[in-house]
């Protein structure tokens, strides 16, 4: 329904859903802070691989296969921002293999190994979280290693741990939902979390829902907005 012709259709229906499962994917904190640390990681990793070549700098040589891919471009959503980490994972585990090299190719001498405690591709924001908090300690622990470098802790991140909070934002598919919109839902199923509801507020395209907790993968709820 047009936004202009509202007025005399006080209380349209203009989404609804009778039993939404929710998805971490879609977890407001969750993408907000893993976004902002994979971006941090993806400038000073990059800036610490290409400090290189020069008797002075970090490296002997360039170790162009650590580089992340020419096409690398800053996460802004949750699509670049799986790209960016399964990059990252990727060319870390070959820059850290050449740094616990007895014979380092591109560091200085053989330091200690930072291993990642998995590396098989992401898929879901849960597994990019937990991936990027992963490779922000090791490659710290790495870049301090004054062994494998020249002089080392020059790129350490400080982009706090990336978290799931209480908050998901589900978007209807409707443009016609507004901020302003009226919300009515309840919680069909509590899930893993046990978790109650707090808020529903309408937002451009979407509802913002607040729960007692993160809601995980299998609370499931139902809901109406209605025009304002």
């Amino acid at each position: 329904m047009a936004r202009n012709t509202r007025k005399r259709y006080q209380k349209a229906i203009l989404a609804c859903s009778g039993a939404l499962t929710t998805s971490r994917n879609l977890n407001i904190a969750g993408l907000a802070s893993t976004i902002l640390l994979a971006n941090e990681l993806r400038t000073d990793y990059s800036e610490h691989v290409a400090n290189a070549g020069e008797g002075t700098e970090e490296h002997k040589a360039l170790h162009v296969a650590g580089q992340l891919a020419a096409g690398s471009v800053a996460a802004y959503n949750l699509t670049t921002l799986l790209a960016l980490v399964n990059d990252l994972t990727a060319k870390y585990v070959l820059h850290n293999a050449d740094a616990a090299a007895a014979s380092p190719t591109y560091h200085q001498a053989q330091g200690t190994t930072r291993t990642l405690a998995a590396t098989t591709a992401i898929t879901t924001l849960a597994g990019a979280i937990t991936r990027l908090n992963d490779i922000k300690a090791k490659f710290n622990l790495h870049d301090a290693d004054a062994t494998a470098h020249t002089d080392g802790s020059l790129y350490q991140i400080a982009a706090a741990d990336s978290a799931l909070g209480a908050a998901i934002k589900v978007v209807t598919g409707m443009d016609d939902v507004k901020v302003g919109d009226q919300v009515s839902w309840s919680i069909l199923k509590s899930g893993t979390g046990s978790v109650t509801g707090v808020s529903a507020v309408a937002a451009d395209g979407g509802v913002i829902f607040t729960f007692s907790a993160d809601p995980q993968d299998d609370a499931i709820i139902s809901y109406i907005v209605a025009a304002q």
